[in-house]
């Protein structure tokens, strides 16, 4: 094989990937009202997410620090922590809601938010 037919290969895959790339349609998977959104894994001695989207509830613990409910598991800041490094290298958006409201999605607006609407 030639160097330029070993160039024209390497190129056809770079092409390749970057079609695959332009055609890929992420849909996150939410898990079902009343269906598990965590489980425990053993392997690894943490729990992991059943899908792309977690509906939680936070709380402090007697002494201030964060507990970060799902279902009925009220994980510490370090096993939330665990639960998402199950994610490194993708990102992660949060909106915050009341909690009557993490089934469902906002209204979303994109602008600097009013006096009133900064918490502080």
């Amino acid at each position: 094989m030639s160097d330029q037919e070993v160039l024209n290969l390497h190129n056809e895959c770079l092409r390749a990937q970057a079609q695959h790339a332009a055609d890929f349609k992420y849909v996150a998977v939410e898990v079902p009202l009343n269906s598990p959104q965590i489980r425990y894994f053993k392997g690894g001695d943490q729990w992991v997410p059943r899908g792309d989207v977690l509906r939680c509830l936070l709380h402090d613990d007697e002494e201030g620090r964060l507990v970060v409910q799902i279902d009925d598991h009220e994980l510490t800041l370090e096993e939330f922590g665990r639960l998402l490094t199950t994610h490194a290298g993708w990102g992660m958006r949060l909106e915050f809601v009341p909690e009557s409201a993490v089934h469902r999605r906002p209204v979303h607006a994109v602008r600097e938010p009013t006096q009133e609407e900064h918490h502080e």
